[in-house]
């Protein structure tokens, strides 16, 4: 090889550098950041919908907002494929029980629910249905504003609310930094 060849190879393979070191759409990395950036939008949308709901009307505005409002701005941040939804070991909602792998997560999580100051989170991608699919879940600590409605001292306006909305409420018994349950962020992964 000429000097001038080995320094376009050179040249060309230090240019391509930087776009090979960022994370691909479909890496890992790439889907748990957008993972972490939806459960963010969710989780801050969520709270501060609930938040304006109880300052309007009280704890039991905002049993009706966790029913009506809460999956709306789920179904919201779920898009080009990524759905996120929120499950628990102490159901409110029956539809948002935990499958056997968000079962055994939330199993761990339950130890240790924030970790270094953080909710602690776990991801997998798995080709257990045959499909490749990305699975993504944060924890959820229990925090003063959730008290109210899933603690153990709940008013029994708030108790008779949750009975009409939710009959088969298993949400409740938890205390502050508890977990509450984990926000579950699914992508199927395309098959190249």
């Amino acid at each position: 090889m000429t000097k001038p060849t080995i320094t376009t190879a050179l040249l060309c393979s230090l240019l391509s550098m930087p776009l090979l070191a960022q994370p691909q759409a479909d890496s890992p990395e790439a889907m748990v950041a957008e993972a972490r950036s939806l459960v963010k939008s969710f989780g801050g949308s969520l709270k501060q919908a609930l938040q304006a709901a109880i300052k309007e009307g009280g704890l039991t505005n905002g049993i009706g907002v966790c029913k009506t409002v809460a999956p709306e701005i789920a179904s919201n941040n779920s898009s080009g494929g990524w759905v996120i939804s929120r499950t628990s070991l102490k159901v409110r909602n029956p539809e948002n029980t935990p499958t056997d792998w968000q079962e055994i997560q939330l199993l761990a999580m339950d130890r240790q629910p924030v970790k270094n100051g953080k909710p602690v989170e776990v991801w997998q991608v798995s080709e257990a249905s045959g499909q490749p699919a990305f699975q993504y879940m944060s924890a959820i600590p229990t925090q003063k504003l959730c008290l109210g409605c899933h603690g153990k001292s709940i008013a029994p306006e708030v108790k008779a609310k949750l009975a009409e909305l939710y009959p088969e409420d298993k949400a409740t018994g938890f205390s502050e930094g508890d977990l509450r349950g984990a926000f579950v962020v699914t992508r199927d992964v395309p098959v190249n």
